[in-house]
Parts: structure tokens; sequence; C-alpha cells
């Protein structure tokens, strides 16, 4: 039987490896959409890791954040709209789906804009909205952040949980697969902010 400290590593390394998952999902999501988009094939991310982290860091801090909508923060929220009766239930439900989605689209717009940032004041942009009507700086964009809400309110209601599930791996098969990922990641890191810093430019396989 696991120790407390040892349950709450091994749901640590769960959380990671789901992490990478989704970082590796969002990376092959962004390369097929640059290619039907622009009709080429390109890297996408700043590692050369086939990662695009900031898909991974949105949902990983939305769960840790405010979690699930039906186990989450606002669950006790979700349980009182259970209990009301009438047209006052499905309008308490949705108010509270609304306010999730505010929350889920804000995250990740905060992260574009202080990543994006970032990146630019190095003169690397992995994303440019600047084809949008209405955009800041190429960063951010309304709709962009509408998308963003939909997605990850769609995601942490019906994907999250059975993911998370699927990642609870035998202890030491998890906890293998989190810190070697998490070191080559790193690595990845350090590789790539030294090529950025020397050459002014990011690596790219392709």
């Amino acid at each position: 039987m696991l120790t407390p400290a040892e349950s709450k590593a091994q749901r640590l390394y769960a959380l990671a490896l789901v992490f990478y998952f989704v970082s590796f999902i969002g990376w092959c999501g962004e390369t097929l959409l640059f290619l039907v988009r622009f009709g080429r094939l390109r890297d996408r991310g700043f590692l050369t890791l086939p990662f695009c982290t900031i898909y991974g860091s949105c949902l990983t801090g939305m769960y840790l954040f405010i979690g699930t909508p039906q186990n989450g923060r606002l669950a006790p929220l979700f349980a009182k709209a259970e209990g009301l009766r009438g047209a006052a239930r499905p309008a308490a439900k949705c108010g509270l789906y609304a306010l999730y989605f505010l929350c889920a689209a804000l995250l990740p717009t905060l992260a574009e804009l202080a990543f994006g940032g970032l990146f630019s004041a190095f003169g690397v942009r992995l994303w440019d909205y600047g084809y949008k009507k209405v955009h800041l700086y190429g960063l951010i964009s309304p709709d962009q952040s509408l998308l963003w809400g939909a997605l990850i309110t769609l995601a942490m209601r019906f994907a999250w949980e059975p993911l998370h599930a699927a990642m609870r791996l035998p202890p030491r098969v998890r906890k293998t697969a989190a810190i070697a990922l998490t070191a080559l990641t790193s690595a990845d890191f350090l590789f790539c902010a030294a090529f950025l810093l020397i050459t002014g430019r990011r690596p790219t396989l392709f």
C-alpha cells in the first residue's frame, strides 16, 4: 500500500503525464492546422521535442486552480443548482458553466499574452493573430480566447477525468516516465534557449 506521501507523489506523476500528453496533442493539432491553413509543414512550439507546452500548461493549470466542473471548486455550487426546482435549475447551471467558461477563456489568454510577449522580446513569434480583425499585438484575439474557453470547458467536463485515470499507470512506470519526460523537456528547453541567445532564432526540426 502506498504511504500518503507516495500517493501524493504518484498523483503528481500522473498529472505530469497528462501535461505531456496534452502538450503532444496540442503540437499535433497546431502542426496539422498550419499545414491545412498555410499549405506547408512547420515545426510548432518552442521546443524541438513534439510538445506545445502552452496546451498542457493551460489544462493542468485549470485543473489545479479551479478543477473540473463536476469535482472542482465550483462543484458545491453545481450541487446546489441540482437541488433547485423548475426553470431555476437549468438557469443556475448555465450561469455556472458560463462562469467556468470565462475562467477557461481567461487562463490561456493571459498565458498567450505573457509567454508571447516574453518570446517576442527575443524576436521569436510562436504564433501571430495579426491576420484577425481584432487582436492585441498579434498575441491575443477575442475570438481565439472564446475558442480556448469552449475547448477547455469541454475538455475539462468530458475528457479530463478519463485521461487522468488513464495515466495512472503502475507506480514505477508512472514515476519513470514522468521523470524521464521532465528531464528531456528541461534539457530541450535549455538547449533551445541557448540556441536562441546565440543565433537569434529557435531551432526547428522542419
